[in-house]
């Protein structure tokens, strides 16, 4: 995908300058225009018809069955003819082409078993799967007892090696276990589609911020002191394939959740909510997961030519049948790369959204309301995924696909918060940070932040702190209110 525009966006503009170049002189003014026969659709062969009267085809032009009944009246019958095939045969390039070219008699044009579009490996390579490859304990040159250890070297600074929370280490599912860990940080540094290509960067960024685990003023709670927290390192991906990359990523939050751990997963693109949510689904039942989508885009792209991106994992999870629509809520789509095609394929899917605009129209908080009762009113087992793209730029510039006129950090925070704290949150992702491309560090910092606040809203479900929108009177009250 470009760095710069969605691939939606980069094919119609490709697509729409071949078709300007085709259909210039039908599109000059009658004044200049030479004059052309009459001509209409009736002159096109019934195979034709269909094509022009198809408006999401039209659309991939910059063109509307309106401007192109315009262009067709302006030209001959051979000449309309001529234009409509043109378009057809572009429509027809830009799909898989067999390596045996058009079908023979007797035969299909697409051999399923041969000619299946693939990315060509070398299963011969010594070393094919070695990326996936743990270590296994006997190799461990010290042996020590199950459990989180720290790798501070002194009681009360935080210098040494940087850990999610100056949180202990964990290397084993049995380290997990044996600390009885309720929530682990894992990094999987997957940016291959994420727009201007950073992502990949944010787990080892991230590590280095500073307010993870920290007091929350907002409900007064330390979720530092009331959960045991891990940082899990990050997981292996192939740098070269987002395809090989996603079972290993699937297999090892898999093993997190069966060690009863709450993975919270620093992307990476958001192709990486792919198999972190198929995991949840592994383990508590395909279709008893809901999913919470805080991002700019919707993520419902379903022609690309690689089977997994960023653009495409909500779609992918419907499909798959991992997820049901119905128990899909997003929340802050905005911006390029959106289609009216796009949300009548979310509606038909039963998938809730709520867009900036519908922000405007509403007011915030009616949002976040409805929002809350629509996940309740779904699966037990609910996984957020936020994308740093539904912050405005303002906040959050180092983006994959940054998109203006988004959520302020005042909304965010506690939208998050109130998640996480009045819901069974059993999965959280922040993806797509930037960090390289926000030179102040704000991006990372308010990533940071997001995170805590689902920390805090853990935490508090953790002490039983009940409540719509808590907040803490400690803090909320002044001494001189008393």
């Amino acid at each position: 995908m470009s760095n710069r525009m969605s691939f939606r966006a980069e094919r119609r503009a490709a697509l729409a300058a071949l078709a300007f170049a085709t259909l210039a002189p039908a599109l000059v003014p009658a004044a200049h225009a030479a004059p052309v026969a009459g001509a209409s659709t009736d002159a096109l062969t019934p195979e034709q018809k269909a094509f022009v009267a198809d408006s999401a085809t039209l659309e991939r032009f910059g063109l509307t069955r309106e401007k192109m009944a315009e262009i067709l009246a302006a030209k001959d019958p051979q000449a309309a003819r001529a234009t409509v095939a043109a378009m057809m045969g572009t429509i027809a390039a830009d799909k898989f082409q067999p390596p045996h070219g058009p079908a023979q008699p007797g035969r299909s044009a697409l051999d399923p078993d041969g000619d299946m579009a693939a990315v060509q490996l070398n299963p011969a390579a010594g070393g094919f799967n070695s990326m996936a490859v743990v270590r296994p304990p006997a190799l461990d040159a010290h042996h020590r007892a199950p459990g989180p250890f720290s790798v501070r070297r002194y009681m009360y600074e935080s210098q040494g090696i940087p850990t999610f929370a100056g949180a202990p280490l964990a290397l084993r599912k049995d380290d997990l276990v044996a600390g009885k860990v309720d929530v682990a940080f894992v990094g999987v540094p997957l940016g291959f589609s994420s727009g201007w290509r950073d992502a990949h960067n944010a787990p080892g960024v991230m590590r280095a911020m500073y307010g993870l685990g920290d007091f929350d003023v907002y409900a007064g709670v330390d979720p530092g002191l009331v959960l045991n927290l891990a940082d899990y390192g990050n997981f292996a991906v192939d740098k070269m394939s987002v395809e090989l990359s996603v079972n290993h990523v699937r297999q090892m939050v898999g093993e997190m959740v069966d060690a009863k751990v709450v993975p919270f997963v620093v992307g990476g693109d958001h192709s990486v909510m792919i198999p972190t949510v198929t995991a949840m689904a592994d383990h508590y039942g395909a279709g008893n997961v809901g999913l919470v989508q805080i991002d700019a885009h919707n993520d419902v792209a379903r022609d690309q030519a690689h089977f997994y991106s960023d653009e495409q994992a909500l779609s992918r999870l419907i499909e798959s049948g991992t997820v049901k629509g119905g128990s899909v809520v997003q929340i802050g789509t905005r911006g390029p790369g959106l289609s009216a095609a796009d949300f009548d394929w979310m509606k038909s899917k039963g998938i809730r959204y709520h867009t900036m605009a519908q922000v405007e129209t509403s007011g915030w908080q009616s949002v976040v309301d409805t929002t809350l009762r629509e996940i309740e009113s779904g699966p037990q087992n609910i996984f957020v995924s936020f994308d740093i793209s539904a912050l405005d730029p303002a906040y959050a510039s180092g983006a994959g696909r940054p998109a203006p006129n988004g959520l302020t950090m005042r909304e965010a925070v506690p939208l998050v918060r109130r998640i996480c704290a009045e819901t069974k949150v059993v999965g959280f992702a922040m993806l797509d940070v930037a960090p390289y491309l926000d030179l102040s560090y704000a991006t990372a910092l308010n990533a940071d932040q997001i995170m805590n606040a689902c920390l805090t809203g853990i935490a508090m479900r953790k002490l039983g702190v009940k409540g719509a929108n808590y907040h803490s009177a400690l803090t909320v009250e002044s001494a001189a209110a008393h």
